[in-house]
């Protein structure tokens, strides 16, 4: 098949957006990375348009970063028409069974997850869902937990593992905090200021922050520090303290409400990756893997959802640095 034509070719771009490398890429296609890398090259000889650079590690080109867009959509559209497909199949009606699944504890406290995992429920009233907090991946490898999150970089030996879109971080602080205790522009104010600091099994706690090229280690004020980042979000919107590392999915709407004010000028934690995961051996039954690829579908389409609500109430600034960034 000509690269062109091949959807795979258009997600291993995105997917290098999302800042997967493409070795990993490579594994989860099952096929060499030197394979892989040669459709994109037929591409960029076909077209004459430069889509990697040619040096290490390897990147998107700008040309590559100008089409992301087009690409988004053309991907998206092709996992909705897979998603219908399958939900055509006859034993799509008839699935059943329990679903163990393991969410970070803020996921797990939060309107989104709920929502979600009802709107399966009601689509396939044979499943039911048994909750834990996660991650978890020791759990799912020995069995005894089916499916969970994961943010970060990942190990895929013997793990079978779908993105579900970038976690995007906010440096946030309210208006009243703001009115007492300053606006911060630089991670060097920090140290005088109280800081709502997020360390649980999700995440680690926030040692830099980066703008541009430029990356700064955190020297915290005084801190409250808790697993928990509702609780966080909480004393932050009460102008108790502020935050260096609200993701976006638990404050798009506060900011667009005036709530919470991004800070720092820009400066952010780096995005990371974010999964649906199984282990290989899970992967194999049929109710673990629609409701793997359905719910990373409408976790990255929430996402996608709350970053498009903030572009018309963010300085230019943020949208470059962190909607727009690339890892």
């Amino acid at each position: 098949m000509n690269p062109f034509n091949d959807i795979e070719t258009w997600e291993t771009l995105l997917g290098l957006s999302e800042g997967r490398q493409l070795n990993q890429i490579a594994h989860e296609s099952k096929i060499s990375l030197a394979a892989l890398i040669r459709r994109i090259r037929t591409i960029e000889n076909t077209w004459g348009v430069k889509l990697l650079s040619t040096n290490k590690p390897i990147r998107l080109t700008s040309a590559a970063v100008n089409f992301l867009p087009e690409i988004r959509t053309l991907c998206e559209s092709h996992r909705k028409l897979q998603h219908r497909f399958e939900t055509a199949k006859d034993y799509h009606s008839s699935l059943s069974g329990q679903i163990r699944f393991a969410v970070a504890a803020g996921s797990l406290g939060s309107q989104n997850t709920h929502r979600l995992l009802m709107e399966f429920s009601t689509q396939h009233k044979g499943i039911e869902f048994q909750t834990e907090i996660g991650p978890n991946l020791n759990k799912v490898l020995n069995g005894t937990c089916d499916v969970s999150t994961f943010t970060g970089n990942l190990e895929l030996s013997g793990l079978e593992a779908i993105p579900r879109g970038r976690a995007k971080y906010f440096a946030l602080a309210s208006p009243s905090y703001i009115k007492k205790f300053g606006y911060p522009h630089h991670p060097s104010e920090l140290s005088q200021h109280f800081c709502a600091v997020f360390c649980g099994a999700s995440r680690a706690r926030t040692e830099y922050l980066q703008k541009a090229k430029e990356k700064r280690m955190v020297t915290y004020g005084k801190t409250v520090t808790s697993t928990d980042v509702l609780f966080l979000k909480h004393i932050v919107l009460q102008g108790e303290a502020l935050i260096v590392d609200l993701p976006i999915g638990h404050c798009a709407k506060e900011i667009k409400l005036g709530h919470l004010v991004p800070i720092l000028d820009g400066w952010h934690r780096n995005s990371e990756p974010l999964w649906i995961v199984t282990s290989e051996n899970k992967w194999k039954d049929p109710k673990i893997r629609i409701f793997m690829k359905w719910y990373a579908t409408a976790w990255s389409e929430m996402l996608q959802k709350a970053e498009d609500s903030l572009r018309n109430c963010l300085s230019d600034v943020f949208i470059e640095e962190i909607l727009d960034s690339t890892p």
